[in-house]
């Protein structure tokens, strides 16, 4: 976690970046920091850092041009910068959970690698599915059903993208910015598959869990094309 530098002098904008896992949001991150002087984004990544996030106060928050990571909307709502932009990716709920199951079960520096190394996908449903269930949902916008979460993302995010426009994604944040825009590149890439164990109550059960995010990725992959906007951002 970068500490504060009273030398640096952030832009009007401060851009949050809530980090879905397994949507390309880490290449979107490495692409942005990039560009962005030294010391002037905070990124949110293990639980250690998470725990550090929850304790800071808004005005130790406030002096980052970006802050990124695996943190709830509404840790990062009551810590932002007044005027900040909230910004998100979503994948397709099923191909997402397929891809995380792999990158903890066959990534060995993964902190929960022990646990999945020799567990199937079959399992991972099976065990998983309370804390699963809506997942995109709570951590977005901390609503259960997408009925709840649509309006909130439509009403206090000024973008949301599915990962099929992530570069339109990523130039409109390096927009934002102040930045050149940069395409993102390969990164925290599933390095194999783990052992991917389907039966039909399986599916049964990943369909149900996903359900309330799949009605959620479908609405903006459908009703926005990919590429959410809010109209108070659409002209900058």
């Amino acid at each position: 976690m970068s500490q504060d530098d009273p030398t640096i002098s952030p832009p009007p904008v401060q851009l949050i970046f809530v980090h879905l896992p397994k949507t390309g949001g880490f290449a979107l991150h490495a692409a942005l920091e990039r560009a962005l002087p030294a010391g002037s984004v905070l990124r949110i990544g293990d639980s250690a850092a998470q725990q550090a996030f929850a304790a800071m106060r808004p005005g130790q928050v406030a002096p980052y041009s970006m802050v990124s990571g695996h943190f709830t909307f509404e840790e990062a709502k009551a810590r932002a910068r007044p005027g900040a932009r909230f910004a998100t990716v979503l994948r397709d709920p099923v191909a997402r959970l397929v891809s995380a199951f792999n990158y903890m079960s066959t990534w060995e520096d993964h902190p929960l690698h022990a646990s999945f190394r020799n567990r199937g996908f079959a399992e991972f449903i099976a065990d998983s599915g309370q804390e699963l269930a809506a997942e995109a949902c709570r951590q977005l916008t901390g609503r259960d059903t997408a009925a709840e979460a649509i309006p909130v993302l439509e009403s206090h995010y000024a973008l949301v993208g599915t990962t099929a426009r992530l570069p339109d994604v990523s130039q409109r944040l390096h927009q934002w910015l102040g930045l050149a825009p940069q395409v993102p590149g390969r990164e925290n890439v599933t390095a194999g598959q783990g052992r991917m164990s389907l039966t039909s109550e399986t599916c049964e059960q990943l369909l149900e869990l996903t359900r309330e995010d799949r009605k959620l990725f479908q609405h903006f992959a459908s009703r926005h094309n990919g590429l959410f906007i809010h109209r108070a951002c659409s002209g900058v």
